[in-house]
C-alpha cells in the first residue's frame, strides 16, 4: 500500500509501474495487476482512504496436494467496497478467505488481466529483422577487388595459401608396418583332453564320455557316487580286477539298501549301461556288473 515499494498482494518488487494521478503516483503491479497510490492508502476501486488491514490465510500447494504451505498476510480492505467480507471477518473473528480478491487492490472493471495482456503483447513483439547474409556476401568480392586496386605490386599482397600435396600412389597404398612389441598373444584354445587311442582312460574321463553320448534317462547321481568310490583320477582298469564284480555289487547294496525301489532300479540300469558302453569301446575286458544284472 502506501509508501511501499513492494506489492502488497503478491510481494513483487521489480515489475512495478507508476503513473502520475491527481498529484500522486498510482502504482500497478505487473504480476498480479494490483494497483495502489504511493502517497497514501487509497482504494483502487472507489479512491477512498478508509482502509483497514485484516489477516488473510494463504495456502500454496507446491507439489499438488502432497505439500501444503499455510501462512498469513495483512490484506488491505476498503470499508465501502469490501464491506461484506470485512464485516464477516470482524464479527466472526476469522481471517479473510484465501480465495478472496480485495477491491482495495483490484478494480472490478480492469483488474489485472488487461495489464498482463498488454505486457504479454509487448514481450511477444518480434524484434526487427536483420539484413540477411546474402547482401554481405555479394559485397565481399567488390571489397576485395577494391583493395587489390589500391595496393601496388608487391605491397600488402598476401602470399597464396599453401596447398597440401597428395602423397604418391605408392606411399598411399603401402600398408603401414605395425610393431608387435609388447603385444601379448593369447594361446589357441585347447580341446578338452580325452583318452588317447589305445589307452585306458581315467574314471572321470570314462564317466564324462558315457554321459556325453548316453541317450534316455541317466542317473547322474549314481555315476557321481561311482566316480567317488573308484577315484576319479584312477584308471578304469580298476573294474577289470578279479574281484571287481563282487566289490561293485557289495558297494551297490551298501549304498542302495532297498534293491526294489525305483531309485535303486534306475541306478542299477545306469551302471549296467555304463559298463556296456565302456566294454564296447574296448576299455573293459570283463563284465564288472555281472552281479547287478
Amino acid at each position: 500500500m502506501a509508501h511501499a515499494l513492494v506489492c502488497p498482494s503478491c510481494g513483487e518488487r521489480e515489475d512495478l509501474e507508476g503513473t502520475p494521478q491527481d498529484g500522486d503516483i498510482r502504482v500497478v503491479c505487473g504480476v498480479c495487476g494490483a494497483a495502489w497510490m504511493r502517497g497514501g492508502p487509497l482504494c483502487a476501486t472507489c479512491g477512498g482512504d478508509d482502509i483497514v488491514a485484516r489477516p488473510q490465510s494463504m495456502t500454496r500447494h507446491s507439489r499438488g496436494t502432497q505439500l501444503s504451505i499455510i501462512g498469513w498476510r495483512q490484506l488491505p480492505l476498503c470499508r465501502n467496497c469490501d464491506a461484506e467480507v470485512l464485516r464477516s471477518s470482524v464479527e466472526e473473528n476469522v481471517p479473510v478467505p484465501h480465495t478472496y480478491v480485495a477491491a482495495a487492490l483490484h478494480t472490478p472493471r480492469t483488474g489485472g488481466a488487461p495489464h498482463r495482456a498488454r505486457q504479454a503483447a509487448v514481450r511477444q513483439t518480434p524484434p526487427p529483422k536483420k539484413p540477411g547474409p546474402v547482401a554481405a556476401g555479394a559485397e565481399q568480392p567488390a571489397t576485395g577487388q577494391r583493395f587489390l586496386e589500391t595496393t601496388g605490386p608487391g605491397e600488402g599482397a598476401a602470399p597464396p595459401p599453401a596447398t597440401r600435396t597428395a602423397p604418391p600412389d605408392a606411399q598411399r597404398q603401402a600398408p603401414r608396418a605395425t610393431s608387435n612389441r609388447g603385444v601379448r598373444r593369447r594361446p589357441p584354445a585347447r580341446p578338452p583332453a580325452g583318452p588317447a587311442a589305445g589307452t585306458v582312460p581315467t574314471v572321470r574321463q570314462a564317466i564324462a564320455a558315457f554321459l556325453a553320448e548316453a541317450s534316455g534317462e541317466v542317473d547322474n547321481t549314481a555315476m557321481l557316487l561311482l566316480g567317488t568310490h573308484l577315484g576319479s583320477y584312477n584308471r578304469l582298469g580298476a573294474l577289470d580286477q578279479p574281484d571287481a564284480a563282487t566289490a561293485l555289487a557289495d558297494w551297490f547294496n551298501g549304498r542302495w539298501q532297498e534293491p526294489h525301489s525305483a531309485t535303486a532300479q534306475r541306478a542299477r540300469e545306469t551302471l549296467c549301461r555304463a559298463v556296456d558302453f565302456w566294454g564296447a569301446r574296448g576299455w573293459l575286458a570283463s563284465d564288472p556288473a555281472a552281479h547287478l544284472r
